[in-house]
C-alpha cells in the first residue's frame, strides 16, 4: 500500500466526523413566534430601546405596551370565559334533549297503563255478552221460546253494560291518543326552540374566523417588534407595536362578539327550558 493511502483515509474519516459533529451542532429551525408574550426578557429589551426614544415617543411606546399587556390579558381571560360557557351550553343543551324526549312520558305511561287496565278489566263482560249471542244462535233453531227469552233477556242486559263498556274505553283511548298529539306538538315546539342554536353556532364560527385573520396577522409582527427592540431601532418599535395594538383590538372585540353569541345560545336554552319543561 502506498504511503500516502493511510493518510487519505485518515483525513477523509476525520472530515467525515467533523461534518458529523457540526451538522449535530446546528441549533433546531426556529418556530413561528405563535403566541405573544411580554415576557420580563422582552420587557427589558423594551425599556432599553424606550431610553434611545424622545420624551414623547418614549411615553406612546410606554402606553402601547401597557395597553397590549391588557388587551391580550382580556383576549387570555375571555377565552377561557368562552371555553367554560360553551362547555355548559353544550352539557345544558344535551341534557335538555333528552328532557324534551320525555315531556309527559309519565302522563303518556299512566294513560297508556290506564287503557289496558279498562280493556282487561272489560273483557270478562265482553266474553260473557258473546258467549250469550252465541247461545241465542245456537238455541234459534231450537223454537223453544222459554230458553230463547232467557237468552235474549241476558243479552239485553249485558248489551247495556257493553256499550258502557265500550264508551269508557273509547273515553281512555281518546284521552291518550289527545295527550300523544298534544305531547308531539310541545316536543316539535321544544326542539324548534333549541334549534334556534344552530344560526347562533353558524354565527360563532364566523366570528372565529373574523379573529383568525388579525391572530394569525400577529406572529410575524411579533417577530419584527422582538427583532427592533434587540436593536434598539424605535421607529421599528413603534411600527410593530402599534400594530400589535391594533390586532390586539380587533381579536379582544372578536371575542367579545362571540362570548355575546354564547351568551345568546345560554339564553336559548333557558328559555326553551321555562317554556317546555
Amino acid at each position: 500500500m502506498s504511503p500516502r493511502k493511510p493518510v487519505r483515509l485518515f483525513l477523509f474519516v476525520v472530515l467525515l466526523l467533523s461534518f458529523v459533529v457540526s451538522m449535530t451542532a446546528l441549533p433546531a429551525a426556529p418556530v413561528s413566534a405563535g403566541t405573544v408574550e411580554l415576557t420580563v426578557p422582552v420587557k427589558i429589551s423594551f425599556d432599553k430601546a424606550v431610553t434611545t426614544a424622545d420624551a414623547q415617543t418614549a411615553t406612546k411606546l410606554n402606553s402601547l405596551y401597557g395597553e397590549l399587556g391588557t388587551l391580550l390579558k382580556q383576549d387570555k381571560d375571555t377565552e377561557a370565559t368562552i371555553k367554560a360557557l360553551r362547555y355548559r351550553n353544550e352539557e345544558a343543551a344535551i341534557a335538555l334533549r333528552k328532557q324534551i324526549r320525555l315531556i309527559n312520558s309519565d302522563q303518556i305511561s299512566k294513560l297508556t297503563a290506564q287503557v289496558q287496565q279498562t280493556k282487561d278489566r272489560y273483557q270478562p263482560l265482553f266474553d260473557a255478552y258473546a258467549s250469550v249471542n252465541k247461545q241465542i244462535t245456537i238455541a234459534k233453531p231450537l223454537k223453544n221460546k222459554t230458553l230463547n227469552a232467557l237468552l235474549r233477556t241476558q243479552a239485553d242486559a249485558l248489551k247495556l253494560s257493553t256499550q258502557y263498556a265500550r264508551e269508557d274505553i273509547r273515553s281512555k283511548e281518546a284521552a291518550l291518543s289527545s295527550a300523544k298529539k298534544s305531547t308531539s306538538a310541545k316536543i316539535a315546539a321544544a326542539r324548534e326552540s333549541l334549534d334556534a342554536m344552530d344560526p347562533v353556532m353558524v354565527q360563532i364560527r364566523a366570528q372565529r374566523s373574523a379573529a383568525s385573520l388579525p391572530r394569525s396577522s400577529l406572529s410575524p409582527v411579533w417577530t419584527n417588534f422582538k427583532y427592533a427592540i434587540k436593536k434598539s431601532e424605535v421607529k421599528g418599535t413603534l411600527d410593530s407595536l402599534s400594530t400589535l395594538v391594533m390586532l390586539a383590538r380587533q381579536i379582544v372585540e372578536q371575542q367579545r362578539k362571540i362570548y355575546a353569541l354564547e351568551q345568546k345560545n345560554s339564553d336559548i336554552i333557558a328559555q326553551t327550558k321555562a317554556r317546555f319543561l
